[in-house]
């Protein structure tokens, strides 16, 4: 037997389901009009992340381990403004991750690399080179509804 359950009286309505109204799934902003366009890279950064994959590439269910990656961001592609009135620069970012070797994290030089494709494809030979290339933007949902800017990495 259940505790703690109330039941809540509710007025029944003779409502058809075909007559209900459709919403808009949350309230974030919709920045797939960008999709296509081009900008130019402006930085990078190098982050420590949290990441649920092991040392081989495997997801590891529970797994929490600080990794670093390299952020490849662009100039601002639009503004928006926020709940409070504030302006927000809108940029398009990728992550790439970085490698640990004997103590040292580095950029992999393997051909299958994320980085080493986006690098070939910029046609430059190091990720400082990429600064000041096109790139093409892609616009990314997630389940809340809010929309992301990245760009074609290979």
């Amino acid at each position: 037997m259940l505790t703690n359950v109330r039941e809540t009286k509710m007025e029944e309505k003779n409502t058809n389901v075909a007559d209900l109204p459709e919403f808009d799934a949350g309230s974030g902003v919709d920045l797939t009009e960008y999709e296509g366009q081009k900008a130019k890279i402006e930085g990078t950064r190098v982050l420590e992340v949290e990441s649920s994959y092991d040392e081989s590439g495997n997801w590891q269910e529970g797994l929490k381990r600080k990794v670093q990656v390299i952020k490849v961001f662009t100039e601002p592609i639009t503004t928006i403004t926020d709940k409070e009135g504030k302006e927000i620069e809108v940029r398009a970012s990728e992550l790439f991750n970085l490698r640990l070797k004997d103590g040292e994290w580095g950029i992999s030089k393997s051909d299958k690399s994320k980085i080493q494709k986006f690098l070939k494809r910029q046609k430059v030979s190091s990720i400082t080179e990429v600064i000041g290339t096109s790139v093409v933007l892609r616009a990314y949902d997630n389940k809340q509804g809010n929309t992301y800017l990245g760009f074609i990495t290979k």
